[in-house]
């Protein structure tokens, strides 16, 4: 996994991220939020990368996961064609893939999730239900003040850190 001295912006965002992780008093998904080309990517990356041989293991990269399973369910799309069936296909996939990973692992990074975006999955809803017994899963969120991109999570369920 390929990654970069992380900027003092990241190394703050990386402590915190780390605190959190270590800390077993609560299990909660985590949000790492930041602005577009903030370098949350790099800086999970950076994190697997120190805290795990086989990092890869541990990061998803959503957008490439839904698009290879909702591939798999083109036929049922092509005659359903509808948003709400594209979504409930969505959520089913990051349940089964959730439900999958932490048989065997304790940590799950999703990254580049803009594809629900228009979706208005609650991701941070789904995750909770998986987070327990000091498993954990981060989502790295992206937005922009610039151009009003917000995603609309249960924010109240998730700790947040935020890169600036």
């Amino acid at each position: 996994m390929l990654t970069y001295p992380l900027n003092e912006n990241q190394q703050k965002a990386y402590h915190a991220l780390t605190d959190c992780i270590d800390s077993g008093d609560r299990d909660r998904t985590i949000c790492l939020v930041g602005d577009f080309q903030s370098g949350k990517t790099n800086l999970v990356k950076h994190l697997l990368k120190e805290k795990f041989d086989n990092s890869t293991d541990y990061y998803v990269n959503l957008n490439l996961y839904l698009l290879d399973e909702l591939d798999k369910q083109r036929a049922s799309i092509a005659y359903a064609g509808a948003k709400a069936k594209i979504h409930l296909l969505i959520q089913i996939a990051v349940e089964e893939l959730l439900n999958r990973h932490f048989q065997t692992h304790d940590l799950l990074v999703l990254d580049a999730i803009e594809m629900i975006y228009s979706y208005e999955l609650n991701l941070i809803t789904i995750t909770d239900r998986f987070v327990n017994d000091r498993k954990r899963c981060i989502i790295c969120v992206p937005e922009s003040r610039k151009y009003s991109y917000y995603f609309n999570f249960n924010w109240e369920l998730a700790e947040t850190i935020r890169i600036s």
